[in-house]
């Protein structure tokens, strides 16, 4: 599913998993699931949404799902003078 519709964004691709009539847990569980243990579903989605943005902004980016599960990791930003906690 992810694979056919590479591109299409995260909200294209949730819109056509819930048409499926699956459960929300199992739609949950599926974008979690991480087959390459480089990433989760989400995270390659995620890491196609990105480069996409940073092309139509004219600079190259080859960001991975392995890049934004570490950066997932790591924690979020709350303020911009400090790092995240971790």
């Amino acid at each position: 599913m992810v694979l056919a519709n590479r591109g299409a964004g995260l909200s294209s691709i949730l819109d056509r998993l819930i048409a499926t009539g699956a459960p929300r847990t199992h739609i949950d569980a599926f974008l979690e699931a991480d087959p390459e243990g480089a990433g989760s579903i989400r995270d390659q989605i995620v890491a196609d949404m990105s480069n996409d943005l940073m092309r139509a902004l004219g600079q190259n980016s080859e960001q991975t799902a392995a890049d934004v599960k570490r950066l997932r990791e790591g924690g979020a930003w709350d303020r911009y003078d400090q790092r995240p906690p971790g």
